[in-house]
Order: C-alpha cells, then sequence, then structure tokens
C-alpha cells in the first residue's frame, strides 16, 4: 500500500480504506484521485509541509475552503530534504519511498525501478478534474528531459525530470470546459508545462500581475513553430468565465516569445492581470491542442 500525507512523516489515512469520492472520507480528508485512498485535505500552503507545499486540486486548480485539495510535492531534492531517499512521485504528486517493482506501484501505474519512480496510473473522472491524456499511452517508457519534448515519448505525452514518459492531462477547470474536445486524432501544439513566474506589476495598470510562461511542442499541424509570436497558430488565454483571449496579440511580447533550436519547442511568458489579490485559475491552449489548467499564486 502507498503511504501518503500531508505532514512531515508520511501517513496512510482512515486506516488505509478505500474510497470513490471525497464524500467516502472523514472530515479534514479528501479521496486521492490515483491512490484510491482518503487523505489530509488543505486549502492554502500554510497547511502544508515544506516537503509538499502546493495546495491544489490533482489537475493544477486552486483548491478552495468548499472543495479542498491536498499537500503536493514539486523536487524529488525536497521530498529526500524531509525523508532520505523518497522521491517526488510523479504518479501521485507525493512524497513516497522509491518503488523496486510495479506491484509497489498504484493501480494502471508502472515502476522504472532505475528512477524509483511509479507513473502512467490514470485517474477517475468522478474524483479529480483531470482526464487520462489523448494521445499516445507509453507511460513509463525511458527518454532525455533534456532533449526537445516530447523526446521519445508519443504525442500527448512529456518526458518526466525523472526521465520518464507520462501522460499529460487535459485540464478540465471551468476556462476550458467549452473547448474542443483532445482526442488522439488531435493535431495541434502541446502544452507540457506553465512556470509561475516573478510577476511584472509593470505589465498591468491596475490590477494585481499574474505572470507565467507557457511551454509547449509543436504536433503534426503544425509541425513547427513560427519565428514572429504573431503567426502563432490559435494561442489563446481562458478567463475563469471561459472567454478566450488571444494570447499572442493582446499579451505576448515578441521578447518574450521563445522558439527553441529544431522550432520544436517555444515558451512564451506573459502577464495576465485580474483584481485578485492572492491566486488565480487560469487556462490556456493552442486549437487543437489540449487545455492546460493551471494556479497562478503571488
Amino acid at each position: 500500500m502507498f503511504a501518503v500525507g500531508c505532514g512531515d512523516t508520511m501517513t496512510t489515512t482512515d486506516g488505509g480504506n478505500g474510497c470513490s469520492t471525497d464524500s467516502n472520507c472523514a472530515s479534514g480528508k479528501v479521496c486521492h484521485p490515483v491512490l484510491k485512498e482518503c487523505v489530509q485535505s488543505c486549502t492554502g500552503s500554510s497547511d502544508c509541509p515544506a516537503a509538499e507545499k502546493t495546495c491544489a486540486k490533482f489537475d493544477g486548480t486552486a483548491a478552495t475552503t468548499a472543495s479542498p485539495g491536498f499537500c503536493q510535492c514539486s523536487t524529488d531534492a525536497l521530498c529526500a530534504n524531509s525523508i532520505p531517499g523518497n522521491v517526488c512521485m510523479t504518479a501521485t504528486k507525493i512524497c513516497s519511498a522509491k518503488c523496486t517493482a510495479t506491484s509497489g506501484c498504484p493501480s494502471g501505474s508502472t515502476c522504472n525501478t532505475t528512477t524509483g519512480q511509479c507513473s502512467g496510473a490514470t485517474t477517475d473522472a468522478g474524483t479529480d478534474a483531470g482526464t487520462p491524456d489523448a494521445g499516445t499511452t507509453d507511460a513509463g517508457v525511458t527518454c532525455n528531459n533534456t532533449n526537445d519534448q516530447p523526446d521519445t515519448c508519443g504525442y500527448g505525452n512529456a518526458c518526466t525530470q525523472a526521465n520518464t514518459c507520462e501522460a499529460i492531462a487535459n485540464g478540465t477547470c471551468s476556462n476550458v470546459a467549452a473547448r474542443p474536445a483532445w482526442t488522439s486524432a488531435s493535431t495541434g501544439p502541446v502544452i507540457f508545462n506553465v512556470v509561475d513566474e516573478a510577476d511584472v506589476q509593470a505589465d498591468c495598470a491596475a490590477d494585481n500581475a499574474f505572470t507565467m510562461t507557457v511551454y509547449a511542442y509543436a504536433g503534426s499541424s503544425p509541425a513547427t513553430f513560427p519565428a514572429m509570436k504573431s503567426a502563432l497558430p490559435g494561442f489563446f488565454y481562458y478567463t475563469s468565465t471561459g472567454t478566450a483571449v488571444d494570447v499572442p496579440t493582446n499579451l505576448l511580447k515578441q521578447s518574450n516569445y521563445t522558439v527553441f533550436p529544431g522550432s520544436k519547442v517555444i515558451g512564451a511568458k506573459f502577464t495576465v492581470c485580474s483584481s485578485a489579490t492572492q491566486s488565480i485559475v487560469v487556462g490556456v491552449g493552442f486549437t487543437n491542442g489540449n487545455g492546460y489548467c493551471t494556479t497562478l499564486t503571488r
């Protein structure tokens, strides 16, 4: 059984009882969508230990009092600082001991015995806002994360920090809910990461600035990215109400648009302005690509 928790010491919950929805769990607990076990809930990073400092839902959307999340890790180093040898498990987003066999991983995931990572687990749509990847399924395949994404991984996957292929979830926050479905037949660019950057307040005249860098790799249409940001095909920021804002025209400066060698991967740094004081849920996506949801904080 996987050991999980939001404290500095990993803990199981509710005696290891299984769950399918949050209602199956005791007060102060939520149902982990991969482990199908009740874990300690949180509503903000102050509820979490240093090793697992991100409080969010499994798909990256914000945790709230009405809809709590759970404490998630971000790096192997922080996990190991808390408990030597632990890694940030890609399949569960929690600090755990390295796996030694697939039998020690959550259902649906596989163990890379070299890295000790379990990856490739799918989530229950009834308990988690994310969905399985829309592309090929090659989770657990060895790759090299220093190469352009997705390296040897198939469309709809990315090479993780642990050098294994992992499916990219198609976000279903309200921002992107109205977007056309992303399927294995899709051909558009795939967003594989969004980094919360230091906020550039100068970009906002009155509201608070929330700055991010969006990283994406090209699909088959287009097969490469253009040199000029104005030629980007269908790249949108989605507000909380689902309104689509054209990123190249309204938000992205050419100086903040980076096309990596080979023109297969881009980084686009831009700021959105909001009256929110602490955090916002953002949605981004390309035409015929995945919708990506994440939470930006100040």
